[in-house]
């Protein structure tokens, strides 16, 4: 009986989730991940003040009572990088992650991880990460 309660927790410490294709860049910080912020097609923004963040914030919570409440971010050490995918069949969120970098520039790549795409099904889903201000310029991009 005493060997069966610490192998329980020695196996409980030691399974490992599953992790998705994509892996999650520290650098970046999730905010928030959502289905629904309607937009046609696809649109990415990098914002780097609190009133355009106050800005975006009040266009997705037109449509949402009570609204989602606006993050509190230091502007003058983070930048706030928003996805919108507009219309998609299926109900997986985006997600971000730093594709290259080079002295001067990084790339941050948007994806919907592969999942079976359901026709029946549309959903308008958007992520938003913060990522340290590193001085770069940050291009984003669509996959």
């Amino acid at each position: 009986m005493r060997y069966i309660i610490p192998l329980i927790v020695l196996l409980t410490f030691s399974c490992k989730s599953q992790k998705s294709n994509l892996d999650i860049d520290e650098r970046l910080t999730l905010i928030i991940q959502d289905g629904y912020f309607p937009v046609e097609s696809p649109e990415t923004h990098i914002i780097k003040d609190s009133k355009s963040l106050k800005s975006f914030y009040s266009r997705i919570n037109r449509t949402r009572k009570p609204g989602l409440p606006i993050p509190t971010v230091d502007f003058s050490t983070h930048s706030v990088l928003v996805a919108c995918m507009g219309i998609v069949n299926t109900e997986v969120p985006p997600v971000m992650y730093i594709k290259s970098e080079t002295s001067d520039e990084m790339v941050v790549s948007v994806q919907i991880p592969e999942q079976k795409k359901n026709p029946d099904m549309q959903s308008y889903p958007f992520c938003i990460y913060t990522i340290a201000d590193t001085g770069k310029g940050i291009r984003m991009e669509i996959e």
